[in-house]
């Protein structure tokens, strides 16, 4: 079976303003089906960076957000401006969120937050070699905490839910894999599951 794009019969503009932008289209799927409205948000497209210092440490950030009314834990990141390479971007974002900048910077590839409704990427970016140049900008509106990570805590804190933000664990553990910074294999998460299968058999007995 192929599977096949919907048609757009008509789209309307539902609301947009600076922070978002949605849209209702009147799809027909190829089998005739019809999905009326179906609602898109239109996003520019995103970087997320992941900052490795001289000592191994992860570059990370605690900031409130609203919609689940929590302190989250995240790698650096925004919105790409328009003209702006992620690499660019990437290295704008690093500098005004925590005040560092990097002497190595590796494009890792790109990633959909949600390919269901929204259009844009998430370019994941690593960046090597920090050296700290000045004060974050901290907006009033995105106060964050910087937090300076061993690298095995940051991915234990990545497969384990304490980075719950999914495309910033997506993004660390890409960017660390290509920069050949840590090995992820299917052996190594068979061994894990196992080895956590042992230890919840011991508890019980």
């Amino acid at each position: 079976m192929e599977l096949k794009p919907w048609t757009i019969q008509s789209s309307r503009q539902v609301l947009k303003d600076r922070w978002i932008d949605v849209r209702a289209d009147d799809c027909v799927t190829s089998e005739g089906h019809s999905i009326s409205p179906y609602y898109v948000l239109s996003y520019p497209d995103w970087v997320h960076v992941v900052a490795i210092g001289d000592d191994s440490s992860v570059l990370l950030l605690e900031q409130y957000r609203h919609g689940l009314g929590i302190v989250s834990l995240e790698v650096p990141g925004g919105g790409i401006d328009a003209g702006e390479t992620p690499l660019e971007a990437g290295k704008r974002e690093l500098l005004e969120e925590t005040g560092f900048e990097a002497r190595h910077w590796q494009y890792c590839g790109r990633l959909a937050p949600n390919p269901a409704m929204q259009t844009n990427y998430s370019h994941i970016v690593l960046a090597t070699g920090l050296m700290e140049s000045q004060a974050p900008m901290n907006d009033p509106s995105e106060r964050v905490v910087l937090r300076q990570l061993p690298l095995t805590e940051a991915v234990n804190k990545a497969i384990t839910g304490g980075i719950c933000q999914a495309i910033h664990t997506s993004a660390l553990l890409l960017a660390l894999a290509h920069g050949n910074l840590v090995k992820i294999t299917a052996e190594t998460h068979f061994n894990d599951i196992h080895a956590r299968r042992a230890r919840l058999s011991n508890q019980g007995s």
